[in-house]
């Protein structure tokens, strides 16, 4: 197991972002959306294998959004499990079940959880708020067909970045309901604040893979023109009441622009006195989680995460 000192990029990092700066790709803005959105098959391999698990299956869930498709990964298969909604990365409008399968694999065997992975309604062509409405869809399905699913009825969601976005907004939304009820969210360098006005936006905007005028293209396509970026909905980092909402592990990464919006988040949820455990990894950047085949330190946050689920399910 390798240890960073604070302050030093991971040497694997550190390669990865020199062989980038020499392709000297296009920024996302003079590129297509066709272009973009073939991004994270490029890196699925970067999760490493792919963990057998006892059924996957897919399941189209009918909404007012259009179809929903939602994958089912079980690592078992005999006995009702908690499930684990998870929200895919890529700013809203790339990422998709296929993309990001060998992640879900690994969470759903470290975590013991039913993991449903779901492709929810993507920018430009689904503007904010589709992707919400989306998400909360399939939330709702799966809270009301446990029998259907072999769950425990049991709900925990996790997200990455733009998918850490819908956990967190799902949770302020749902916390009121009786149904479905969100028992846990895990939130992985989740956008918090579409401000960008965080001390680690500043610092680390350019040189670790995620660059600042990416995250503003991502944002133009999210966001219809005219929006307040500190409504909740879009910003959940500017709600007026973090109180009574589920227990949170937040993941963050040292060298991220979100960082900053990530850690202050879960200080807002403990001063509200919602159980959160935050752990930044350090030497790490935006993306990491992705990179189970290559870095030890991402293996790590999926054992984390799965570990924390048992542990809170049991």
């Amino acid at each position: 197991m390798t240890c960073h000192n604070v302050g030093m990029l991971h040497p694997t990092l550190k390669e990865i972002i020199a062989v980038t700066k020499k392709a000297n790709n296009l920024p996302l803005s003079h590129m297509s959306l066709a272009e973009v959105r073939k991004g994270p098959m490029r890196i699925k391999p970067l999760a490493g294998e792919p963990k057998p698990m006892a059924k996957v299956m897919n399941h189209i869930i009918h909404s007012d959004e259009g179809n929903l498709l939602i994958r089912l990964y079980y690592p078992e298969e005999n006995k009702p499990l908690p499930v684990l909604l998870y929200f895919h990365p890529g700013g809203f409008v790339k990422g998709d079940i296929d993309a990001h399968d060998s992640v879900c694999r690994s969470l759903a065997e470290a975590s013991g959880c039913l993991l449903a992975s779901m492709n929810y309604p993507l920018a430009p062509e689904n503007p904010f708020p589709k992707a919400i409405k989306g998400a909360k869809r399939a939330l709702h399905w799966i809270s009301t067909h446990p029998k259907e699913l072999n769950s425990n009825g049991k709900i925990a969601i996790a997200g990455e970045n733009a998918g850490g976005n819908l956990a967190a907004v799902l949770s302020q939304e749902v916390r009121e309901e009786i149904h479905p009820k969100i028992s846990f969210q895990v939130l992985i360098y989740p956008q918090t604040d579409f401000t960008f006005s965080s001390l680690s936006h500043q610092e680390y905007s350019s040189g670790y893979l995620l660059e600042r005028d990416s995250i503003e293209w991502y944002k133009k396509q999210y966001l219809p023109k005219g929006l307040d970026p500190t409504d909740p909905r879009i910003s959940p980092l500017f709600a007026k009441d973090f109180s009574s909402l589920p227990p949170a592990l937040v993941i963050t990464a040292e060298f991220d622009p979100m960082r900053d919006e990530g850690e202050i988040y879960a200080q807002k949820l403990k001063s509200a006195g919602v159980p959160t455990t935050l752990k930044r990894y350090n030497g790490m950047v935006h993306g990491f989680f992705q990179m189970g085949g290559l870095l030890d330190d991402a293996r790590l946050a999926i054992q984390t995460v799965g570990e924390t689920l048992k542990t809170h399910f049991n």
